[in-house]
């Protein structure tokens, strides 16, 4: 018989214990890395967000290696060495506002709306 997880409830020790090696995926870079566990095994999964430290969007939390799944075979490991967080996720994570630097849509020509 199997006994209660000694581990703290709702955290990414009982996720690993339960699914197995976890995987934080990108789907705009179709890229993926080993989520490792060292200062958030004990940490509630449900207060953690991911994002990707090459475009800033927000990355999703996998149980299954991406690649392995049917229609995600291009994505591609990227293990990255001490990844650093985007300076757009930053900014989502901390709710600051960051100065825009795009250009106006006029500036490339676009015509605005008639209503």
């Amino acid at each position: 018989m199997v006994g209660p997880f000694p581990g703290v409830p709702y955290s990414f020790g009982a996720l690993r214990q339960t699914f197995g090696p976890l995987f934080v995926r990108c789907d705009v870079c179709r890229r993926y890395a080993r989520l490792y566990l060292a200062e958030i095994r004990d940490t509630d999964y449900r207060t953690k967000t991911f994002s990707c430290c090459k475009c800033g969007t927000v990355g999703a939390l996998a149980i299954t290696e991406p690649n392995t799944e049917t229609g995600m075979t291009d994505y591609q490991l990227d293990q990255v060495e001490g990844p650093q967080h985007h300076p757009a996720a930053v900014d989502r994570l901390t709710g600051t506002p960051r100065a825009a630097y795009r250009l106006p849509a006029k500036h490339y020509g676009a015509k605005a709306p008639t209503r």
